[in-house]
């Protein structure tokens, strides 16, 4: 069953970081990044209990003509890499009070300090996507949006994940494979950041991101696996509870994001895919 396209009346703000993902989304197969303060390497800034809000996901169909919105795909993106990250971050030695969106609705004041936090989140993420690094200067905040949520949770800091997913559709994979170069080739991937947050003052302390390279078959019939994959990628610069990491600053890797501002047109590309949607009604 085909699922209608989401209404597009949305801030260009908040497109942003998909943009930006779908510029560089072709570089590798499989990749982790993490970016950390130096008080979240040695534990004293790194947040033991968290609070994780349930992710947000954008799902993009691209087919040959027209690109859709997969509504239902991505809640389920959504329902899946909640489950992995609160395994996952559990079994690196944190507490973690995973927040379900039933619990959050139940509760006013929480749905209200949620709320808060992920519209903040959604000014500060562009910012981060663009810029990684400045997450080792403690340049981002959610200010308090973070602390008086984790306030009320009684948790040191609260995490938040975005998730990006384009399936490429194989009319769409065949004509550019004709027409277009091999190195242009599209490709199926689905991509997941997570922001922390300390619960004193609001700074992120740490941001991290996970990518793998997949297809739209999996990506719509095998979410589990899928987002298994991008959150232990994720995870791999995350680390360990007990861990205390020695602070050294590190030039970035060939391909690894830098602090330029030159990241083409973003938005303008990605609006062209959005333009590629049917309206409502055809």
């Amino acid at each position: 069953m085909k699922t209608k396209p989401r209404c597009l009346a949305r801030s260009l703000r908040s497109l942003l970081p998909l943009a930006l993902v779908l510029c560089v989304a072709s570089s590798a197969a499989a990749f982790a990044r993490g970016y950390m303060t130096a008080g979240f390497q040695s534990r004293k800034s790194r947040p033991m209990i968290l609070a994780l809000l349930p992710p947000h996901a954008e799902f993009i169909k691209e087919k040959v003509i027209m690109t859709d919105q997969m509504v239902q795909e991505s809640a389920a993106l959504e329902t899946e890499a909640f489950a992995a990250l609160k395994t996952m971050l559990e079994a690196k030695g944190y507490k973690v009070r995973a927040l379900t969106p039933q619990e959050i609705t139940r509760n006013s004041a929480l749905n209200a300090f949620a709320r808060k936090l992920n519209d903040r989140y959604a000014e500060e993420w562009s910012k981060i996507v663009r810029r990684p690094r400045k997450v080792r200067e403690r340049r981002y905040t959610a200010g308090e949006a973070a602390v008086k949520l984790c306030t009320f949770l009684k948790v040191d800091g609260v995490a938040v994940a975005r998730i990006q997913a384009v399936g490429v559709s194989k009319g769409k994979a065949t004509m550019r494979a004709i027409f277009g170069s091999p190195s242009a080739a599209p490709h199926s991937f689905a991509r997941m950041d997570l922001t922390v947050f300390e619960g004193r003052q609001g700074f992120a302390e740490g941001y991290f991101s996970g990518y793998e390279h997949t297809s739209l078959r999996q990506l719509t019939r095998k979410a589990a696996l899928v987002m298994g994959q991008v959150t232990a990628n994720l995870l791999r610069k995350y680390p360990e509870s007990a861990e205390v990491r020695m602070v050294e600053e590190v030039e970035p890797a060939a391909g690894e994001d830098s602090d330029r501002d030159d990241a083409g047109d973003p938005v303008g590309e990605f609006e062209a895919l959005l333009n590629r949607q049917p309206k409502a009604g055809n």
